[in-house]
């Protein structure tokens, strides 16, 4: 049992570390001038 306890904690870990790469791309400068429609597309590409 220990082992899926490692698993879950490692998956969340990443999803955590994508979400957090995520949230700093929006926060950028990067996105400036952006449309909406590129911005979705980049979200749904890189999410």
């Amino acid at each position: 049992m220990q082992g899926s306890t490692s698993n879950q904690g490692m998956f969340w870990s990443q999803a955590r570390e994508l979400f957090e790469q995520i949230v700093s791309w929006l926060d950028s400068d990067s996105i400036c001038g952006l449309e909406h429609s590129q911005i979705e597309s980049k979200l749904l590409e890189n999410g």
